[in-house]
């Protein structure tokens, strides 16, 4: 009976153990972590200020415009911004700089105790209609924006992904 035991709780225990999903990798640095998938590349290197960027992969061969993720950690320190005024001057920066913008959502949600800022917005950068979706948290005077970033035409497609990949953001300690 004991054998018997010890052989399903082996066969549980690997079976709770396979059940991780071999498409996604994660990436943590410092104090947080992100979730997405292993097709995406991930670059470090620090591109346009960013602490990350994620790219999916091309459609074809004509495909001009990698669908991305980025990440930008803003030092805050001595300016006494809370998520409220983030958010402002977020509206306010995308209405007075943006191509032709269109504000779809902006507003503060919370998550699991933790607030956040999220935008849902569509703009015009050179030739091209973008939708964008940005979700920014405030941790010990940093502001963590993490943004994903489609063409309008290829929003639906790439939707899902895009909000797992963002909703899989968190910060550590």
């Amino acid at each position: 009976m004991k054998l018997i035991s010890i052989t399903i709780l082996l066969f549980l225990t690997s079976f709770c153990f396979a059940q991780t999903d071999a498409t996604k990798s994660i990436f943590s640095k410092d104090n947080y972590k992100i979730e997405y998938p292993k097709s995406w590349q991930l670059d470090t290197s620090g591109l346009m200020g960013t602490a990350f960027f994620l790219f999916a992969p091309l459609e074809n061969q004509t495909d001009k415009f990698s669908e991305n993720l980025s990440l930008i950690i803003q030092d805050l320190a001595g300016q006494n911004i809370n998520l409220e005024d983030y958010k402002t001057i977020t509206d306010k920066q995308i209405t007075d700089f943006a191509t032709d913008p269109k504000v779809f959502e902006s507003g503060i949600k919370k998550i699991n105790d933790t607030e956040y800022f999220r935008i849902v917005y569509e703009m015009t950068q050179g030739k091209s209609r973008l939708k964008i979706t940005s979700i920014c948290f405030i941790k010990n005077d940093k502001a963590y924006l993490i943004t994903f970033t489609t063409e309008l035409e290829q929003y639906e497609a790439y939707k899902k992904t895009g909000e797992e990949i963002l909703s899989s953001f968190s910060l550590i300690k």
